[in-house]
């Protein structure tokens, strides 16, 4: 099998796990896709589309689907299948074991450190841009709002809003009421204390009024 026949057969290897997730070679390892929600970016307000994360482990087992998959894609026999995939093997753990580092393009870069393999994966699948993501109320709708813990709808948080707004102003209310009677109360405290006193004083001073000349002299 040649070089160019082992590229090939990473790219077959790459293009499989973009749809089958999960692929297992002979005396190489098991990849494995996980793949990661759309996750949602509230502050700057975006959709960011599914990731996906590769994962390696040396551990491997026969992979069937995997073997008739290729034997379609290259019209190659089940025997001559096997061949290729014995032969990608021994060249793996071969260049393994002699650069101690190469990668598989679009799949990832493994390294080998005494007798653990390490592996940092290169793999991408179609990827989408973020799209805007933006609520749509519809006017009068019922929708959910998240108030700190609790989860409410925009109908309760009016009912809520108005209640509070009542109470508000009845608090105001009753305190412009307590101001103006305390008021009045004192007033009328004055009034009551002062009033003999006024009475007293204006009833202490007399009215002098002059007397009148006579009018003729008795004989």
């Amino acid at each position: 099998m040649t070089k160019s026949n082992n590229k090939q057969m990473v790219e077959l290897v790459a293009q499989y796990l973009t749809f089958n997730k999960q692929v297992s070679i002979k005396d190489v390892g098991t990849f494995s896709v996980e793949e990661l929600p759309a996750r949602l970016d509230f502050p700057n307000r975006l959709l960011h589309a599914p990731e996906h994360i590769l994962h390696f482990n040396t551990k491997w087992s026969e992979d069937e689907l995997f073997e008739q998959w290729l034997q379609k894609q290259s019209g190659a026999s089940q025997q001559e299948v096997q061949e290729q995939l014995q032969h990608l093997s021994d060249l793996f753990q071969r260049t393994l074991s002699e650069e101690k580092r190469f990668g598989w393009k679009r799949i990832g870069q493994f390294s080998k450190n005494e007798q653990q393999i390490a592996f940092v994966s290169e793999f991408e699948a179609a990827k989408r841009a973020p799209v805007t993501a933006e609520k749509v109320i519809r006017k009068n709708a019922q929708h959910s709002i998240r108030v700190g813990e609790q989860e409410k709808t925009n109908v309760e948080m009016e009912e809520l809003l108005q209640t509070q707004s009542r109470k508000t102003l009845n608090l105001w209310w009753l305190f412009a009421l307590a101001l103006f009677l305390t008021a009045l109360v004192l007033i009328l405290f004055t009034l009551t204390n002062h009033s003999p006193q006024w009475n007293r004083q204006g009833n202490s001073q007399k009215l002098k009024l002059n007397e009148m000349p006579a009018l003729y002299k008795s004989r």
